[in-house]
């Protein structure tokens, strides 16, 4: 269903775009509706027949980051997710990094020898913990990371009908909506972490999962 012509988004959906660096132009101009008992899928992965292509959001700041998928460390005051070898890997991060600069100015290539799970679980404490817990991890993860990515679908309005659900892809996934509207039975179903921002929604039935639920439900909140 296409959008009725001439209607931009709201004030305060056009500051959520702001957020995320779009404006009304970067908008879908079809609502995105899942019919009755249909299954609906938004992936980034190329092993996905996606309902549309998501726009590819990058940066290498971590902060940048977590203002788009993360959680206000107000929220999580005092929230650290990570355990003590995790910060012995990061110990052994730094002296690696140290020579990396030494290496690479030598022409050689050094070898990655810290877990990347430990690096993960530090970079999800920085998105969804207190970032100040490991804040002296930052520029470290950045310089590992270089790079993230995340998939973003922006529209007017998304339904999902009755008996129906919207799926979404691994990964960063942000969904960015004027009005979200799920009928009886319908669900919304995530196998990476998600954010949905909305400005007024009808919410008989809802499934999130697996990850931050209570903050996606906040931003769904009227």
């Amino acid at each position: 269903m296409q959008a009725e012509a001439g209607t931009g988004p709201k004030p305060e959906f056009a500051r959520i775009l702001e957020r995320y660096c779009l404006t009304e132009a970067d908008v879908e101009r079809e609502d995105l509706i899942v019919p009755c008992r249909a299954i609906t899928v938004l992936s980034a992965s190329p092993r996905h027949a996606s309902y549309r292509r998501p726009k590819i959001l990058q940066t290498g700041d971590l902060e940048q980051l977590k203002q788009w998928i993360g959680v206000p460390d107000a929220a999580v005051k005092g929230r650290c997710l990570v355990d003590r070898e995790q910060r012995a890997d990061l110990a052994a991060l730094r002296k690696e990094l140290r020579a990396v600069g030494k290496e690479t100015a030598a022409g050689v290539r050094p070898a990655r020898t810290v877990r990347l799970d430990a690096l993960r679980a530090y970079a999800r404490s920085y998105l969804f913990g207190d970032s100040s817990m490991v804040a002296e991890a930052k520029p470290h993860l950045e310089a590992f990371f270089d790079r993230f990515s995340i998939a973003l679908w922006p529209f007017q309005k998304i339904k999902v009908s009755a008996g129906s659900v919207l799926a979404f892809g691994p990964g960063a996934n942000v969904l960015l909506a004027g009005e979200v509207e799920i009928e009886e039975g319908g669900q919304i179903v995530s196998v990476g972490s998600r954010i949905a921002g909305a400005l007024r929604k009808t919410k008989p039935s809802m499934v999130l999962t697996p990850l931050n639920v209570a903050h996606v439900l906040a931003w769904l909140r009227t």
